[in-house]
Formats: C-alpha cells, structure tokens, sequence
C-alpha cells in the first residue's frame, strides 16, 4: 500500500476536501451576499439657508442605485418632517407640486430632485442654518423585495445669508454738496 492509500491519507483527503468545500461555500454565500447588497449613492446635496422657525425650506439631491428602489421618506435633525414633493414637467412647463408618499429610483440611472423640479421639503424648520454649514439628511428607499435600505448625506447650504449672518452696515454721512459728481451727471 502507498502512503496515500493508507485509511490514514484516506481520512486526511476526504478531511482536506471537506474542508475545501466548506469554504467555497462559505465564499459563495458571502458573494451572493455582496451581490445582494444595494449601493445607493446621494451627490451634490444642497439647500438654501433657513432660520428656525420657518415654515420650510427646499432639499436638493442626485441619487443613483445599482438596483431598482422606490424612495419612500427622508428625515433630518433640523426639520420635524421632511416631504417628498413630485413636480411633473409637462412641454418643459412644471406643473404643481405634490407631495407623495414614494418616488421611482431607477437602475443605473441618476434621479435628480432639483431646483424647480421635484425635491425634498423640510417642514417647520426647528434649527437655523446658514451658508457654508452642513445640514444630515437621511433617506429611505425600499427594494423590490421589501427590504429598507437608507442613505446618509451631508447637504451644503448655499445661497443667500441669513439676517444674522449679513456684515454689519456703517451709517454713511451723506455726501456734502460740493462734491464732484460722478462722470457723466450733471449737478443742478
């Protein structure tokens, strides 16, 4: 008998190809996993600056997925209710807005909640936010298969300054009488 007849080699191969075995399921199943998971990607996020207190602002967002997802919600520690506002466009005229309860996220596609299209609203703004800050936002999506999968991105607020931010304004003296008018006015 050779060594790898032996009931001693014979055990070992069958214990080395068990072994063998089990990991390659166990890399199967953690593919399959991966392969499962959705990645949903949240770009270029912003806002306008609010003030505590308002009523609402407007949230702006790109979002693509490697899976077909229905947006179903979106929160923020800033706002008590975030709103999911559809705007039709029809003959490149919105129509009004309306608030849903989910949105269509396509495959492969990026869907864009924009300026004067449809968007995120945040409702009764409970902190002030102002220009160059980050606001959390976190949104929720659904899979065809029910599963809840969220999504986290901080969005830049941009655009105009809140009062509180705006630089404090001297008061000018006006400008004596005797002074040299501007080119091409006449002083009477």
């Amino acid at each position: 008998m050779t060594p790898w007849g032996s009931p001693a080699a014979l055990n070992a191969r069958r214990a080395l190809r068990d072994s063998l075995f089990g990991i390659a399921v166990i890399c199967a199943m953690s593919a399959a996993t991966g392969a499962l998971a959705v990645e949903v990607t949240l770009k270029t996020a912003w806002l306008r600056p609010a003030a505590a207190g308002m009523a609402e602002a407007l949230a702006y967002v790109d979002i693509t997925s490697d899976s077909d997802l229905e947006l179903t919600g979106a929160s923020t520690p800033v706002a008590n209710k975030v709103e999911l506002i559809q705007v039709t466009i029809k003959n490149d005229v919105p129509g009004p807005p309306q608030v849903v309860t989910s949105m269509r996220v396509p495959a492969g596609k990026t869907t864009r909640l924009a300026y004067r299209g449809s968007h995120l609203k945040l409702v009764e703004i409970t902190k002030s936010f102002g220009n160059g800050t980050a606001v959390p936002l976190t949104l929720t999506f659904k899979s065809p298969d029910g599963k809840e999968i969220t999504a986290a991105v901080d969005a830049q607020v941009r655009g105009l300054l809140l009062p509180q931010q705006m630089p404090a304004v001297e008061d000018k003296a006006p400008a004596p009488k005797d002074a040299i008018p501007a080119a091409g006015m006449s002083v009477k």
